[in-house]
């Protein structure tokens, strides 16, 4: 135990405190119980705590403070306070592996079958008191009741995480199951998946008085509805009868149905004693969580849509339906579907449930919008083209004219003739036709215009060649009357729109020079003027 050896040096510059709990009103008329020294007033010291209080410890030891330290909290009550202190290493699978447990003997025992009360004020190590970062941010408390100083102990009392690092008061309900002469107060580490430190600091503990023995229960409301249910539970060893009082309500009964989620404290009365108890319970929603997984239709007018549906939350096991159109069913798939509005309905093991529209939409037919072929230029090349513009279905569509299908959806250095082609789509479904490439039987060439006006009436508003051969390597170049490079292009498709740099140039006669080498592989020159209106 090298490792906590080391750790307790460290915690002798520093201090801790944990607790937690729900508040708790009582008052009685049974004798108490009383704790001697309560909030371990002597000489503090870093070797133990006064009498006669003792200590149930491995490997640590209980201490009291202040020492003087300036990150000290001051003590809730008297001079002193305690100090507990537990440690865990990686991954220990209890809430400690080392711990201080102190513990008194009672000025009379606990009974089994019995419910006391005992208070106490507990503060979390300040922040500025965590140099070492091994020191855990929450911890808890138990309370156990023994035989003796070595009787291991039952634990009767637990606290939820606590996070303060100033005091707070709390009130415990103790329900022996056995009788008890001890008592003990002992911290926990709740973060233990590391190795960690916690010290819970510990003053000003009440004494034990019997209260009345009950439990309170709760049943959770569906989600958005009001059938929660508050039930008490008497304990009692006599022949009492009882007064409820619930808040918020008024409600007189000890089982409450029909509540909205919610905060409700109910507040027994013993009718033959007069002392009374007040305990709070929390009314929860049962919150169905649904994320469907839809797969739509593949292609359109089939029934192949699917519905998986991934439900958490509330308490399993669930059973799935479709509103009108399937019963319930212990699965979560709904398979072969068609366009349709379903209603997805998820009810868990209470019989609550949630509902989801769900709407799968038929796909559009896949059709083909536009086949445009562009002719051979001449009878000596293959420079027709066909480009397809399909519509409908799911994209992205892939073409096929021979084997292989392309993204693209154009097909360059075509023959002329007739072609079979073929589309699908995402889903691949599939639509097939023919279109045709005509040839024109002239003489090849580059043909270039004499004029144009860039007017936005959509004619003629872009100078570019008109090919009539199937050339490479082509470049057209204009130029200005001072011989200024304004436009050049390598792609015969692109013209020139009479702007430069995306200002309008103004009306007149330019130069143009084209390049470029033809289908019998012979490299050529063409210039001419081309002349702009407006």
């Amino acid at each position: 135990m090298k490792t906590f050896s080391v750790l307790f040096n460290i915690l002798k510059t520093t201090t801790v405190s944990l607790l937690i709990m729900l508040p708790i009103t009582a008052r009685s008329q049974t004798i108490p119980i009383y704790l001697e020294n309560p909030s371990f007033e002597g000489q503090p010291t870093m070797n133990g705590i006064p009498a006669p209080w003792y200590q149930r410890s491995v490997n640590l030891i209980a201490y009291t403070l202040p020492l003087g330290s300036t990150n000290e909290i001051p003590p809730s009550d008297g001079k002193t306070y305690a100090a507990l202190l537990a440690a865990s290493e990686n991954n220990t699978s209890a809430g400690h592996a080392v711990w201080t447990s102190i513990g008194q003997k009672l000025s009379n025992q606990i009974e089994a079958g019995k419910a006391y009360l005992i208070s106490f004020d507990m503060a979390l190590m300040p922040e500025e008191d965590r140099s070492d970062n091994t020191a855990a941010t929450s911890t808890a408390l138990t309370i156990l009741g023994s035989t003796s100083e070595t009787d291991i102990g039952e634990r009767i009392w637990y606290s939820d995480i606590y996070y303060e690092r100033k005091w707070n008061r709390f009130t415990a309900v103790l329900k022996p199951k056995k009788n008890y002469t001890h008592l003990r107060f002992e911290p926990y580490v709740t973060d233990y998946d590391d190795t960690c430190y916690v010290v819970t600091f510990l003053d000003n503990i009440s004494m034990i008085e019997e209260t009345l023995n009950f439990d309170v229960s709760a049943e959770n409301t569906c989600y958005g509805e009001n059938d929660g249910k508050v039930t008490v539970t008497m304990h009692s060893l006599d022949k009492d009868t009882y007064s409820f009082r619930w808040e918020p309500g008024g409600y007189t009964t000890p089982e409450v149905a029909h509540l909205p989620a919610g905060k409700y404290t109910v507040t027994v009365t013993s009718n033959n004693k007069g002392n009374s108890r007040s305990e709070s319970i929390q009314v929860k929603q049962w919150d169905i969580k649904i994320d469907p997984t839809v797969t739509g239709i593949s292609c359109s007018g089939e029934s192949d849509a699917s519905i998986y549906v991934n439900a958490s939350g509330s308490l399993s096991p669930y059973k799935y339906a479709l509103v009108n159109q399937s019963p319930d069913q212990d699965t979560p798939g709904f398979y072969e579907l068609a366009a349709n509005y379903y209603t997805l309905k998820v009810t868990d093991s209470m019989g609550c449930y949630k509902m989801q529209g769900i709407n799968i939409v038929n796909p559009g037919l896949l059709q083909m919008k536009d086949a445009i072929a562009k002719p051979v230029s001449c009878s000596s090349v293959r420079d027709g083209q066909l480009v397809f513009t399909p519509a409908g279905g799911t994209p992205p569509y892939q073409y096929r004219l021979a084997d292989t299908f392309q993204l693209e959806n154009r097909f360059r250095h075509l023959d002329a003739g007739n072609y079979h082609y073929t589309v699908v789509d995402s889903h691949n479904c599939s639509l097939e036709g023919n279109a045709t490439i005509e040839k024109e039987w002239r003489d090849c060439a580059v043909y270039m215009p004499t004029a144009f006006s860039p007017n936005g009436d959509g004619k003629n508003d872009v100078f570019k060649a008109k090919l009539q051969d199937d050339i490479t390597d082509f470049r057209l170049s204009v130029y200005g009357r001072w011989g200024q490079l304004i436009f050049e292009t390598t792609d015969p498709e692109t013209g020139w729109d009479g702007k430069q740099k995306g200002l309008d140039l103004p009306p007149g006669t330019y130069i143009w020079v084209a390049i470029y080498t033809d289908s019998k592989k012979q490299a050529m020159r063409q210039q001419g003027t081309i002349t702009m209106f407006r």
